[in-house]
């Protein structure tokens, strides 16, 4: 009985106190009394009230003088409250983080934010979690959270796992539709892997798996997975024994637009207008050392496919300097677009 009433009392504690909302003893009483029909006198009370303390629970209270009919003084304890397991600003931090996520459905973002706000504080506003973010874009993603669940589980039992992976395609209404690559004879392409690690680029979810039957790391978007089965029988390849050259991305740059293969020496040209945008997107483990006439010479470790299209994305402001290769590309691409929009537009 004492083990369900001290549960009680913290509910009411947790549920309607903070620093801005604090109760007395006598008004936790009338509480426990409307709210669970528990009647406490005052020494039961404080002995609870003790126990949580004890307990280890953020339990806080002022202390009173008060003096007593024998003429002695008496030092009490009210206005009791219990410190909040978030903060406001957490919890919005928390929100925001998962409104960011547009691969995660809106149905189970929402359920998220709901759960989280049982743990908000009395002075919490329900509106102050109601995201203002819009999505321009919103992929469907339906199995995404539970593909995520499944592969968390491969990894907890060291095994495999096998899916098909899709690709966006125009149904006949003209809208586009997740369907799973297929073979050259048609069959639906299943992919069998190894999986190591989920990681987070840009709102988006990767798995970074070893594909059979090759021995080097790949990525691919867990929201456009479908069919995912966990196979118990086979035991994942143990990092050790993938490629010598194979290893995780060490910094953001390496991850951009999460390429698979290795990542390169990349120098660049960029205009000190972008400085911004280039942290953003490589992080501030990079070399940057300031040249005239506003430029700032840059040196990234990054995947060469994916700089060739940050490096396009960026053209105006952005002059790649090193590998020859890179350059090369970039030039057979620019002659490219240059003679497309020099021509008339086809009808």
């Amino acid at each position: 009985m004492k083990g369900q009433v001290i549960f009680q009392l913290l509910t009411v504690l947790r549920e309607e106190t903070d620093d801005q909302h604090r109760l007395s003893q006598q008004a936790l009483s009338d509480r426990m009394l409307a709210r669970f029909g528990v009647k406490l006198n005052r020494r039961t009370l404080k002995s609870y009230l003790d126990d949580l303390i004890a307990a280890g629970f953020p339990l806080n209270a002022a202390q009173k003088q008060r003096l007593l009919p024998d003429g002695s003084e008496e030092i009490m304890q009210t206005d009791w409250y219990l410190e909040p397991q978030f903060e406001i600003s957490e919890l919005r931090l928390l929100c925001d983080m998962l409104s960011g996520m547009a691969a995660v459905p809106a149905s189970q973002r929402d359920s998220l934010a709901r759960k989280l706000m049982r743990f908000a504080p009395p002075s919490f506003s329900g509106t102050q979690l109601q995201s203002q973010i819009i999505y321009l874009h919103k992929p469907p993603a339906q199995q995404m959270m539970f593909s995520v669940e499944m592969l968390c589980e491969a990894m907890r039992r060291n095994c495999m796992v096998s899916f098909n992976y899709g690709s966006y395609v125009l149904n006949a209404e003209g809208i586009p539709e997740l369907k799973p690559r297929t073979r050259e004879d048609g069959a639906v392409r299943e992919y069998f892997v190894s999986p190591y690690e989920i990681v987070v680029s840009h709102g988006r979810y990767y798995l970074i798996c070893c594909k059979e039957p090759y021995r080097t790391l790949s990525n691919y978007r867990i929201d456009r997975m479908t069919e995912m089965r966990i196979h118990d029988d086979f035991t994942r390849i143990p990092l050790e024994e993938l490629d010598a050259q194979t290893s995780y991305p060490q910094r953001l740059a390496e991850q951009l637009y999460m390429y698979s293969g290795e990542a390169e020496e990349v120098c660049f040209l960029a205009d000190s207008r972008i400085l911004s945008d280039v942290l953003d997107w490589f992080g501030s483990d990079i070399i940057i050392q300031p040249e005239q006439n506003g430029l700032l010479h840059i040196t990234v470790q990054v995947h060469p496919t994916a700089m060739q299209h940050w490096a396009l994305q960026y053209g105006r402001y952005v002059t790649v300097l090193s590998p020859e290769s890179l350059r090369s590309e970039l030039a057979e691409i620019a002659a490219d677009l240059a003679a497309r929009y020099q021509r008339e537009p086809e009808e």
